[in-house]
C-alpha cells in the first residue's frame, strides 16, 4: 500500500511551490570587443547592428527588468588608434547605463591621458583589479552594488596574453599582478558581504576556463579579447563562463534565479542579436553622421543599402 496519501501529496506539492515560487530573476547584460564599431558594417553575411541598436535594447530591457546590471569586458576602442573614433565611441558608451567597465588592451595601450579622458566622459566605473601600472586614476579593484536587494561584487582582471602582439616598449610599460592571487585576496575580505561574485576578464575564453578551475567563491566570468561567440555559456567548477563575440553584434544576457534568502538557484545565459529591424538610438545616429562628415568615410555597402 502506498504510504503517500492524497493529503501528503498535496502537502509536498504545496511545499515545492513555496520553495520555487518564492524566488525571483536577476539579470546581467554584458558586452565586449565593440572594436570602435558605432554601427552595422552592412556586410551581406552579417546583417547585425552595433551600438546604435545596443543602446535602445539595453534601455528597453532595463525598463522591463529593473533587477539588471550592465557590464563591459573591454576593447571598446578600435584596434588601430583613431582619436576621433575613440572620442565618439566614448560618447556613445556614455549613453548606455553601464554599471562597470573593464578596459582591455586596446584601451590601456592608448596611454594615461586617454584613460583619464574615458573616466571623465564615459560616466561608468572602471573596475581593474590586477593592473599594477599604469595607474588608472579613479578606477577600483572591486565594485559592490545592490540591485533589487541583491549585492553583486564585480572584479576585473586582464591576462598577460592580451599584450602578446604589442611592441615590447608598449607591453613592458604595463605591469600585471597574478589574476588568481588577486581575486583570492579580494574575496577573502569581501566574499561574505556579497551574494554574487562576477569577474570581468580580458584574456580569452580558453584562459577563462583555466582561470575558473583555480578559483573558489566566484559565480560568473564574463570574458573578452578572443571575441568568442558563446551562445550557450560553459560551466566549469561551478562558474558560468561566457562572452559575446565582437563588433557589437550581440548583447549577452545572463539570468540568475535567486531565492528570497539570496541563494542562487540557477544560472543561464544566451546572446541577443542586434538585428537590423531593431530601433536606432537617435543620439548615436548623430555621432555616426558626425564621423562620416568629418572623416569622409561611408561604407559602400551602406550607400547601396540606403538606395534600396
Amino acid at each position: 500500500m502506498d504510504k503517500h496519501t492524497p493529503l501528503t501529496i498535496v502537502f509536498y506539492l504545496f511545499l515545492g511551490c513555496s520553495v520555487f515560487g518564492d524566488s525571483f530573476s536577476f539579470y546581467i547584460l554584458h558586452t565586449n570587443n565593440t572594436n570602435g564599431e558605432l554601427e552595422n558594417c552592412y556586410c551581406p553575411d552579417l546583417p547585425l547592428g552595433s551600438l546604435e541598436k545596443r543602446a535602445v535594447f539595453v534601455q528597453s530591457f532595463l525598463k522591463e527588468h529593473p533587477n539588471t546590471i550592465v557590464v563591459d569586458a573591454g576593447d571598446f576602442f578600435s584596434p588601430v588608434h583613431k582619436p576621433m573614433k575613440d572620442s565618439l565611441i566614448t560618447e556613445a558608451y556614455s549613453l548606455i547605463p553601464y554599471d562597470a567597465i573593464l578596459p582591455g588592451d586596446q584601451e590601456l595601450t592608448r596611454g594615461q591621458e586617454a584613460m583619464d579622458g574615458i573616466l571623465r566622459r564615459i560616466g561608468a566605473d572602471l573596475v581593474v583589479s590586477n593592473v599594477q601600472s599604469p595607474l588608472i586614476q579613479g578606477s577600483m579593484p572591486l565594485k559592490i552594488l545592490e540591485r533589487g536587494g541583491v549585492k553583486v561584487g564585480i572584479l576585473g582582471i586582464i591576462g598577460y596574453r592580451a599584450f602578446k602582439y604589442y611592441p615590447k616598449e608598449i607591453s613592458n610599460a604595463i605591469t600585471l599582478n597574478d589574476p588568481v592571487t588577486v581575486v583570492e585576496n579580494i574575496l577573502k575580505k569581501f566574499r561574505e558581504k556579497v551574494d554574487i561574485v562576477l569577474v570581468l576578464s580580458h584574456q580569452g575564453f580558453d584562459q577563462d576556463v583555466s582561470l575558473a578551475r583555480q578559483l573558489k567563491g566566484v559565480d560568473i566570468i564574463i570574458g573578452a579579447h578572443s571575441q568568442t561567440v558563446v551562445h550557450e555559456p560553459k560551466e566549469e567548477n561551478g562558474i558560468l563562463i561566457t562572452q559575446a563575440g565582437k563588433n557589437g553584434y550581440y548583447v549577452g544576457v545572463i539570468k540568475i534565479q535567486i531565492e528570497r534568502q539570496n541563494k542562487i538557484l540557477s544560472k543561464t545565459g544566451h546572446l541577443e542579436e542586434m538585428t537590423m529591424e531593431m530601433a536606432d538610438h537617435p543620439n548615436i545616429m548623430e555621432l555616426i553622421q558626425e564621423y562620416e562628415e568629418k572623416s569622409g568615410f561611408v561604407h559602400r555597402a551602406k550607400l547601396k543599402h540606403k538606395e534600396k
